[in-house]
């Protein structure tokens, strides 16, 4: 039977693309900016944005990395893709994220998501043994253009042995 250290290397370079099936639409933006409590007019008043420079509203910036709203799929009870492969559907905690925004994702943008295992290694430390993937997904509008990347670290537990699943 393969580790879960072996299981999670195999993962690395993998890559899963979905494209989303429609624009993000202006209620999405204004709804998710609603939902973090921040009311900034860039995020809802077309006039204002225009008169900042923006051709229209525009995304709160973490509306891409921290939603699935251009998704098309199944979800789980977790809100995680069911049956995308290894890249989503251990059981893992979030260690972390690094965000890069490189434009503003406007209402008739349609989402291309890119999702790349970078790397997979293992820490010990004094509870024990944490095995990391990185994952990096890149998001591009319907011109191709890169709108924002996120670096998200997970973590695993490494099983004790003797306590691994029976169900393998």
């Amino acid at each position: 039977m393969a580790s879960l250290l072996e299981i999670l290397k195999e993962t690395v370079g993998q890559e899963i693309v979905i494209k989303a099936p429609d624009e993000m639409g202006r209620s999405s933006l204004r709804q998710y900016a609603l939902a973090i409590g921040d009311f900034n007019p860039l995020y809802s008043d077309r006039e204002f944005a225009q008169a900042h420079g923006l051709r229209d509203v525009m995304a709160p910036p973490t509306l891409v990395c921290d939603t699935w709203q251009y998704v098309d799929s199944d979800m789980d009870d977790r809100g995680d893709l069911v049956g995308r492969g290894p890249i989503r559907d251990l059981e893992g905690l979030r260690a972390g994220n690094e965000y890069e925004f490189f434009q503003p994702i406007h209402p008739d943008d349609v989402i291309t998501a890119r999702w790349t295992v970078k790397d997979v290694y293992e820490k010990t430390g004094r509870t024990g043994s944490l095995i990391f993937q990185v994952i990096e997904t890149s998001f591009y509008n319907q011109s191709e253009e890169l709108l924002a990347r996120n670096i998200e670290t997970m973590f695993y537990r490494s099983p004790v042995p003797g306590e691994e699943s029976q169900d393998d």
